[in-house]
C-alpha cells in the first residue's frame, strides 16, 4: 500500500475484494485533502474492472459545529452554485415540500443546485411511474414544479442543516 505524501495530501491506492464479484479486482484510491468548504476529507473512489462495480464516497475528518445554511435561487444563474452535501447534511426546499435527510448509509455529494434539483426530479419521476390515484398526482404535481424551479421560473430556498457543519453552498461568481 504506497502512501504518497504530497504535503497535506495523502494518496493512497489498494487492492480489495469486489463485494460485486468477489475477486480480489477492487482498485480502491483514497485522497486525504483540505476541500474548500469542507475541510479536511478524505475523497475514496472504488472501481472493479473485472465486473463494472464502483462507487465514490466523501467523507469529511473533521466537525466544525451545527451549520445552517439557506442560499435563495431566484434565476437561471443561481442553479449552477456548487452545492456540498457531507454525510450528515439534510436537504430541504420548503417551497417545493422536498427533503433529502441522511439515511443509514449516508453519503456526501458535491454537485450545483441543479444537480439537487435532479437527483428529487429523478425520485418523483419513479413514484409518479408507479403510484396510483392521490399519490400518483401528487407525484406528478413534484415533476412539473421541479422542473419549473429547474427553467428558472418558479423561485426557491435551498436549506442545508448540518449537525457536523461540513456541508456548503458557493454562489456562482
Amino acid at each position: 500500500m504506497p502512501l504518497v505524501d504530497m504535503g497535506k495530501r495523502e494518496h493512497l491506492s489498494y487492492k480489495a475484494v469486489c463485494p460485486g464479484c468477489g475477486e480480489d479486482t477492487l482498485a480502491v484510491e483514497e485522497l486525504y485533502d483540505e476541500i474548500p468548504g469542507l475541510g479536511m476529507a478524505v475523497l475514496v473512489s472504488m472501481f472493479c474492472p473485472k465486473c463494472g462495480v464502483r462507487a465514490y464516497h466523501e467523507i469529511p475528518l473533521e466537525s466544525r459545529g451545527i451549520k445552517k445554511i439557506e442560499f435563495r435561487v431566484s434565476g437561471g444563474k443561481d442553479l449552477s452554485a456548487r452545492v456540498i452535501r457531507s454525510p450528515s447534511g439534510k436537504i430541504l426546499i420548503p417551497e417545493l415540500g422536498l427533503e433529502l435527510s441522511p439515511g443509514s448509509r449516508p453519503v456526501g455529494f458535491v454537485t450545483n443546485v441543479e444537480g439537487v434539483l435532479q437527483r428529487f426530479l429523478e425520485v418523483a419521476e419513479q413514484l409518479a411511474g408507479i403510484a396510483e390515484g392521490p399519490k400518483k398526482e401528487e407525484a406528478e404535481l413534484a415533476v412539473k414544479r421541479i422542473k419549473s424551479a429547474m427553467g428558472g421560473s418558479l423561485p426557491f430556498t435551498i436549506i442545508i442543516e448540518d449537525d457536523l457543519g461540513n456541508s456548503a453552498i458557493i454562489p456562482p461568481e
